[in-house]
């Protein structure tokens, strides 16, 4: 009996030592999924610069002053923008280069929304980019 079983643990041990263990790290594994950034919730508020200025990089209502906005300051037509409930006047881009603002969608017509990027400078909205969001 005592053999048998030192025979058995004999067997067991070599049956654990046969098997080898795989010593190197896994192979790393690629993504399978493309993370998409997310944008930020609502509008950027815009930032006050060391001037005095506040910085805008934001989607904003944009529209004829006068017509849309009510804005009294200038006589005609000129472009503005509202941003935080607030209308400024453009400079750097004006009404006229973004189509016929008597046209059916032109500024004067209806309010359109752009993604600005500029300063707000004495009550004025100097624009660095202005494009049209269709």
């Amino acid at each position: 009996m005592k053999r048998l079983f030192t025979v058995s643990i004999l067997l067991l041990f070599i049956g654990c030592a046969s098997n080898t263990v795989n010593t190197k790290p896994p192979e790393p594994i690629e993504p399978t999924e493309y993370v998409v950034p997310t944008e930020p919730k609502g509008p950027v508020e815009p930032k006050e610069s060391s001037e005095g200025a506040m910085s805008v990089n934001q989607v904003v209502e944009a529209a004829c002053g006068q017509c849309q906005f009510g804005m009294t300051e200038k006589s005609g037509c000129d472009l503005a923008v509202r941003i935080d409930g607030k209308s400024y006047f453009v400079d750097g881009t004006n009404i006229h280069e973004h189509g016929d603002a008597h046209a059916d969608d032109g500024f004067c017509e209806i309010i359109r929304s752009a993604n600005v990027q500029g300063e707000i400078i004495e009550g004025r909205f100097k624009s660095e980019s202005f494009i049209l969001i269709k």
